[in-house]
């Protein structure tokens, strides 16, 4: 047995080089990791057109004394001829893991998982105390996590497939780069310090215990060093005191530049004007077509935007969504645009007039042949473009094809290392720009900012996802400043669901769904953790999200407000919000629900303080650990088949770039509510009165 130990922690590895045991000093009694016999590394190489595995399981490595650690050699892996150098190295406040491979003996790996570092699921404290921090989606917090509620460890789970999806890795879905687990007394943090945007696969998965996994993917042919460290150190608190500790970090890097230091970002966004989505074909994606005759053509929606305007007394971002000619999210062959170009156009130019700016949800770099619901057939398109040249490949060297929309499309990813696959995307955007849209999400389905994996052995690319995926999307970010330039106007470009922060710097504004306190979707583990990461760095828009019926929007609004986002809705054509609670948001039109004077009202309220007092925190702030606030009242009502409950006020506390703290809260009721602060960090304990429907920023005394 070897151990480490630095002022707070203290690791054990047995003779294989397995972590066997961490703890910290200060929760004597806790060791977070699960006994049991598990291999210290694993890698995956290609093999002609299949992968294969390699665990450790039986290798005994050289062991090497250093001053400030420990070196493992692993020579001929299981009978490989490959050979592994591993470094454990102790920091005075945590353990940084390097890795080197010095020769591969031919093979061509395509990832190494290491370490394994599996926790017990049940820890020394308060059962049930347990939870998982995850940066997925928008952040996801999973209390006292079970084995069924987890996929379980195997080669499966860290092959890069589609079935798998294209979009849950790192740099991408996974938006950050670290995994936490914690209870009542202490917590354990996993995390990479790696700058360069280097692909991974980072998630918790079931094997005996609670493993947080890192695989560090890509093309290891040749003799390399991993080129960053994998470090785990113990933390006290809860999610934002793990999260705080890695925004520390990330905050120190490139990427992270603060919003008022980026002119690029159009003065139009930053003042914040609430998204108003206009759908134009059909009500959801999985279903009939038809033209939504109220938008079409498209001057038809300037009265309704004219009273929406009014009604907010806000700027607004009229952004249309399935607008593509062949059918919704049809892509690339999608021009002329659902109503015609010239209709677009006419809109645009009114819309400017009036001082709005009027933007796309777009489809991504997913090329579509099939739209069910239209009957397009796109097949003979795809030979005459020659589609095929711009496909991912899996290793079997078969199209990569998307699996989530087979029952109303049929769709493939496209490999961003093609030239001519950033080409159409320039098009595309410069196509948009050409009918005035001055706003672009163009990235709707490269969900954080993510090139799709590939394996084709005739793109330029290794043949294996690697570091040119990044590579690849970085060139993507410098054809949308080209378009930028080439328009000559103040233009944005937006991402669905959180920017991956490495990508922060190419992207202005992205669209997040909020899951407020008390919905279903925030019980099963939604939390801001990307507003807590990256709030000061870029915009966030919520015109899509959660809340309880039937104040959903009133709900939804609130959450917005302090987690800020801009507020935003879908308009329907008599000019009221949609207010219903449904997986795809813009879906369900009728029976309405609600009162869409509440929605108006707190919607207007919420505009106003983001855009006057709560300015400096709401778009240029850093969220805080939460204010310790007391006598907030619990609203319990029953709506249909459903027992509702939410907290009656919502509350977030922000730091200003100068310092300033300011607590922003919104009472989404049809009541005056009340609540008491008591918290030193805001000034003398006080109580403050929340009008009904109204948004405020207090700021610290």
């Amino acid at each position: 047995m070897k151990r480490l130990k630095n002022q707070t922690d203290i690791l054990t590895l047995n003779e294989r080089g397995c972590i066997t045991s961490f703890c910290c000093t200060h929760a004597p009694g806790l060791d977070f990791i699960q006994p049991g016999s598990f291999p210290s590394l694993s890698f995956q190489y290609r093999l002609r057109d299949r992968l294969m595995e390699i665990e450790s399981v039986h290798d005994i490595p050289a062991v090497r004394e250093l001053e400030q650690g420990i070196e493992y050699t692993y020579t001929d892996i299981e009978g490989t001829g490959v050979t592994i150098v591993c470094r454990i190295q102790v920091r005075p406040d945590s353990f940084a893991f390097t890795f080197s491979l010095k020769e591969t003996n031919g093979l061509c790996i395509t990832g190494i998982a290491y370490p394994f570092l599996i926790s017990r699921y049940q820890l020394e404290g308060t059962p049930g105390s347990e939870a998982l921090l995850y940066p997925l989606n928008a952040g996801l917090l999973k209390k006292a996590p079970q084995p069924r509620e987890l996929e379980p460890d195997s080669f499966h789970a860290w092959r890069f497939t589609p079935e798998n999806g294209d979009t849950f890795h790192y740099p991408g879905q996974v938006f950050a780069q670290f995994l936490a687990y914690y209870n009542d007394r202490a917590g354990m943090l996993a995390m990479c310090d790696d700058t360069e945007g280097a692909l991974k696969l980072i998630k918790p998965v079931h094997r005996s215990g609670l493993r947080l996994g890192f695989f560090h993917a890509g093309d290891w042919r040749q003799p390399r060093e991993l080129g960053y460290s994998f470090l785990l150190r113990s933390f006290r608190g809860d999610w934002y005191d793990a999260a705080d500790i890695y925004r520390r970090w990330s905050s120190c890097q490139p990427w992270s530049v603060p919003l008022e230091k980026r002119p690029e970002i159009p003065g139009w966004l930053l003042d914040s004007p609430v998204h108003v989505i206009l759908r134009i074909q059909g009500r959801i994606d999985e279903g009939p077509v038809e033209p939504n005759e109220c938008f079409q053509p498209y001057e038809k929606a300037i009265p309704l935007l004219e009273q929406t305007a009014e009604a907010l007394d806000s700027p607004i971002a009229p952004i249309i969504m399935a607008w593509e000619k062949k059918g919704p999210w049809v892509y690339p062959d999608c021009f002329p645009p659902a109503g015609g170009d010239e209709s677009l156009r006419r809109f645009t130019q009114m819309a400017r007039e009036h001082g709005w700016h009027v933007g796309s949800y777009c489809n991504g770099t997913r090329w579509v042949t099939e739209q069910y619901w239209s009957g397009y057939d796109g097949h003979d398109y795809f030979l005459e473009q020659k589609g095929g040249e711009t496909l991912c490949r899996t290793v079997e060297n078969t199209y990569w094809q998307e699996r989530w929309d087979t029952s109303w499309r049929h769709s493939y990813a496209a490999c961003l290392e093609v030239e001519r696959t950033r080409k159409t995307a320039e098009d595309f955007c410069l196509r948009l720009a050409g009918d005035g849209l001055d706003y672009i999400q163009f990235l709707d389905q490269n969900v954080g900012c993510t090139a799709f994996p590939c394996y084709a052995e005739d793109h330029g690319h290794p043949p294996m996802p690697g570091q040119w995926m990044t590579q690849a999307c970085e060139r993507l970010g410098d054809t949308f400043r080209s378009v930028c330039r080439e328009s000559g106007r103040p233009m944005a470009f937006a991402l669905e669901q959180p920017c991956c922060e490495y990508f922060l710097r190419d992207i202005h504004i992205c669209d997040v769904r909020v899951g407020p306190p008390g919905h279903p979707y925030y019980k099963g583990g939604f939390i801001p953790l990307a507003q807590f990461l990256h709030h000061e760095y870029i915009l966030f828009q919520g015109a899509f999200g959660c809340g309880q019926e039937p104040y959903h929007l009133p709900i939804r609004t609130a959450a917005n407000f302090v987690w800020g986002n801009i507020p935003g809705g879908v308009l329907t054509g008599d000019g009221d919000f949609v207010n219903r609670d449904h997986p795809q948001p813009w879906g369900v039109w009728e029976p309405k629900l609600g009162n869409n004077s509440n929605t108006f009202a707190i919607m207007k309220s919420a505009a106003a303080v983001r855009r006057g007092a709560g300015r400096p925190y709401l778009v240029y702030g850093r969220m805080q650990k939460p204010a310790h606030l007391e006598e907030i009242r619990t609203m319990s009502w029953q709506y249909g088949d459903f027992a509702n409950e939410a907290p009656a006020v919502f509350d977030c506390l922000w730091e200003a770039p100068d310092g300033r703290l300011g607590l922003a809260l919104a009472n989404w009721t049809e009541e005056n509510q009340t609540v008491y602060v008591n918290d030193a960090r805001l000034g003398t304990p006080r109580t403050i009165q929340i009008p009904a429907l109204s948004c405020l920023l207090e700021e610290a005394e």
